[in-house]
């Protein structure tokens, strides 16, 4: 393959990164031929330059705020690695056969679905096209559900009255649910109300509430919180996860595990 001049690869860096929001370095990597460490030079000659905002995994554009809500699709190339490990450890340690699951509509959870092949009689609850999808391979095998209600185009789930409603009135083993933040003060936040309201009623209806959080939420605090953090039973975040962050959350959350 023939490779650009960096000062024209780095131009087309801008553009892919402007369309797409977030992209991931293994992307760049792949679609310019080039090495990760060449993508990383790149990505910091723009950061220096103000044209690119690098973050954990890849780089985001420049006016991305930690209050703005990312579309599904580019949330699935922000800290793939992370979240692969954090969805593979929930899905072999925390689930039995028989369980009632309730899973929420983000990236990480969603990536859970391709490991619950290995059990029986599960029957899965969503709120998320995205997660649907991934469940959908696996029926008749498994029992798949998902509530009614408004569905929100930029990350595909199904909320309002209707889903709230709908999670009320059905109850589960365990919840997984995800989050856009987590600070010690605020705990664990999210930037949609309505998305929210939906979360807390899948909490209130599990026995068992889990977050998979990966490190680089950390620090983020969005819009309002989900629930307190007396209500976790279990959070689990990779090992990149400042380590006095994780030592304070111990002391608030009942298991708290890095993968």
């Amino acid at each position: 393959m023939h490779k650009l001049p960096a000062e024209l690869r780095r131009e087309q860096i801008v553009a892919i990164v402007q369309e797409q929001t977030n992209v991931s370095a293994e992307m760049l990597s792949e679609h310019f031929g080039v090495s990760l460490m060449t993508v990383w030079r790149d990505l910091t000659a723009l950061e220096e330059e103000s044209r690119i905002r690098r973050v954990r995994g890849g780089a985001a554009r420049i006016d991305s705020r930690a209050d703005a809500e990312p579309l599904y699709d580019s949330k699935r190339v922000l800290n793939p690695t992370a979240k692969e490990r954090i969805a593979r450890y929930a899905a072999e340690h925390f689930i039995q056969n028989g369980d009632i699951l309730f899973m929420e509509a983000g990236t990480t959870v969603a990536a859970m679905a391709k490991y619950l092949v290995s059990y029986q009689q599960l029957t899965v609850i969503g709120n998320g096209l995205g997660t649907m999808n991934e469940l959908a391979r696996l029926t008749p095998a498994i029992n798949v559900y998902c509530c009614g209600g408004m569905l929100r185009p930029i990350a595909y789930t199904f909320v309002g009255p209707q889903a709230e409603e709908y999670f009320r009135a059905v109850n589960a083993t365990t919840c997984f649910l995800s989050a856009t933040g987590i600070t010690l003060t605020e705990g664990i936040t999210d930037v949609s109300l309505l998305e929210i309201q939906v979360k807390r009623a899948m909490a209130a209806s599990a026995d068992r509430v889990i977050f998979l959080m990966d490190s680089s939420k950390f620090g983020v605090r969005s819009l309002a919180r989900i629930v307190p953090m007396s209500d976790v039973d279990v959070l689990i975040t990779d090992s990149d996860a400042p380590p006095a962050f994780v030592e304070a959350l111990r002391s608030q959350v009942d298991e708290v595990y890095l993968v």
